[in-house]
């Protein structure tokens, strides 16, 4: 049973080896607190994450089962935040429809993207909770919590930027007539402006404008396969499923239209909380895929946000029609969420890159080095290897991009040639082969 849930189940990426950015988030939170700061505000992503990662790893260790349940926790907190949503905004009753409440909450704890993303030692599952969190309280009128959760948000992912302009636009739309709208307007805006200089800063800092950036251009199919993204966090790895997510995008568009269209009369439709979900889940990552026309900036994981607005969005259409078309509705939305839930377990796995390590370590004497070829290897190396021992090598410093996380590469990590026998280098090469050198 234990075999079968850590090998066919999405426990499976609990265990596995780290990759790059988990090394990254570990080998940063282990910082002390005004070295996270510092670091983060030459880096890519705020530092909230990291800080709180830096308080856990004291208590709880670095193990790379204590890092991801970090992120597990959260995971869980935010179906919580879903359960309030369907209780106390979407009205659904627990007496009365427990058995589709039941459904409905499985339906996000089975999704493959927030799934996925539960089990990773990295910002998104903290990033989903304190957006759906800003989102339920938002719309609730809870403002005190509100302002705090979206200001944890923005120091938590730069695409809570996103879900606060979403939060105005709505306001925008709804209250602009009313004095209300200057109200919500100044509740909104204050977060964001706490948040403001922190941004600038780090833009200017960072030539954000300028810069290289690893997310590539924008393209026609991306937009078609929008839906198929933010539900299954697909993130072009895999070609050959391409095509799947195609037809995973039009099928829920079909869904969406049909059951649209045959929802139940006797509903009095609530407008308002229909545009506010449908902003949430597809009309933010489309104002993103605009933006992106200008400077590149779509990439999946960053919409994980969206993911719990879009199901939220299928649900209350789903709520809205006869129980049959509930019925198959759900079906078809399990049939998708498990059998690419399905991919990911065979397909997704990380490379063992522990299982390298361990046999280097057999045969590296005490002097011995680890050399990586590649700058993406660099941070995995230094978790499962002794520090001070690992370098980059044939490279120079001036070609390795800011992007990889090079606030924690300095100069003295490039090796400019390889070590004077006795003393050799295991050569780590990205494919996970080595060769053992020295000079003579």
């Amino acid at each position: 049973m234990l075999n079968y849930l850590f090998t066919q189940t999405p426990l499976t990426f609990l265990t596995q080896s780290f990759w790059r950015d988990e090394a990254f988030s570990f080998l940063l939170a282990k910082k002390n607190v005004v070295e996270i700061i510092s670091l983060s505000f030459r880096d890519f992503n705020p530092p909230l994450y990291y800080l709180f990662l830096h308080f856990w790893l004291k208590i709880f260790g670095p193990s790379e089962i204590s890092l991801r349940s970090f992120s597990f926790i959260f995971y869980w907190l935010t179906i919580y935040v879903v359960f309030l949503f369907l209780t106390e905004i979407l009205k659904i009753s627990i007496k009365k429809n427990s058995l589709f409440i039941s459904f409905y909450l499985l339906l996000f704890i089975t999704n493959p993207f927030l799934s996925y993303y539960a089990f990773e030692a990295r910002n998104y599952a903290l990033f989903a909770f304190f957006a759906s969190l800003s989102f339920y309280t938002f719309y609730r009128k809870n403002y005190k919590v509100y302002s705090f959760s979206t200001l944890l948000g923005l120091f938590t992912h730069y695409f809570m930027l996103f879900v606060v302009l979403s939060q105005l636009f709505f306001n925008y739309l709804v209250n602009r007539k009313g004095r209300q709208f200057q109200i919500t307007n100044k509740i909104l805006l204050k977060p964001l402006f706490i948040f403001l200089p922190w941004l600038f800063l780090t833009l200017v800092k960072n030539n954000f404008f300028a810069s290289s950036f690893w997310i590539e251009q924008i393209s026609l199919k991306s937009v078609v396969d929008l839906l198929g993204i933010i539900y299954t966090g697909y993130d072009g790895r895999f070609r050959q499923y391409s095509q799947s997510i195609t037809w995973i995008s039009l099928a829920i568009l079909t869904l969406l239209v049909i059951l649209f269209k045959k929802r139940d009369k006797k509903y009095n439709s609530d407008n308002q909380l229909l545009l506010y979900l449908g902003l949430w889940g597809i009309g933010v990552p489309y104002f993103i895929i605009l933006l992106s026309l200008l400077k590149p900036v779509f990439f999946p994981r960053y919409f994980i946000f969206s993911t719990v607005g879009l199901l939220l969005f299928i649900i209350y259409i789903l709520e809205r029609t006869r129980v049959e078309f509930r019925i198959i509705g759900l079906i078809l939305l399990f049939t998708v969420a498990l059998t690419y839930q399905k991919i990911q377990i065979q397909h997704y796995k990380k490379r063992d890159f522990n299982r390298v390590i361990k046999e280097i370590k057999v045969l590296a004497k005490k002097d011995d080095l680890l050399y990586v070829t590649s700058e993406l290897d660099f941070f995995t190396a230094k978790y499962y290897f002794p520090a001070g021992k690992i370098y980059i090598f044939s490279k120079s410093y001036e070609q390795i991009p800011n992007f990889v996380g090079k606030v924690l590469i300095s100069e003295s990590d490039i090796a400019p040639s390889l070590p004077l026998y006795p003393k050799k280098a295991f050569v780590l090469k990205p494919d996970g082969s080595y060769i053992i050198q020295a000079l003579y």
